[in-house]
């Protein structure tokens, strides 16, 4: 963890290299004076930003992982309720539970969203 006087020792182009090792697009920084740059660095290493082990939904954290997962859910569905229902009822148990799914997906994105725009 860097103090504010080794951060103001630093060039701007070492500064921006931090940023874009957290994360930041430093290109996006444009327009501050060396003192304010300093100031949001220091601000950024006394914060970190964490890191969501799970980005996608199903416990996903990659694409693959969360495509195969659903079409392992959807497969596992298909094939247990196959045996209990009919295809159209199949069929709409299975559109509730992707429907069900996204809306909690999208609640989970807006309380990431929230969190993050507290924390910034």
């Amino acid at each position: 963890m860097a103090t504010r006087q080794e951060l103001k020792n630093r060039s701007v182009k070492e500064l921006k290299e931090m940023l874009s090792r957290e994360g930041y697009d430093p290109a996006a920084i444009v327009g501050l004076e060396k003192e304010e740059l300093v100031e949001k660095v220091w601000v950024l290493c006394q914060n970190p930003k964490e890191q969501d082990p799970y980005p996608l939904p199903l416990y996903s954290n990659c694409w693959p992982q969360f495509i195969l997962r659903g079409l392992l859910l959807l497969g596992l569905q298909s094939y247990v309720a196959s045996h209990f229902l009919a295809w159209h009822a199949n069929l709409l148990g299975i559109l509730v539970v992707v429907v069900v799914l996204t809306v909690r997906n999208m609640c989970v994105r807006q309380e990431k969203a929230r969190k993050l725009r507290k924390r910034l």
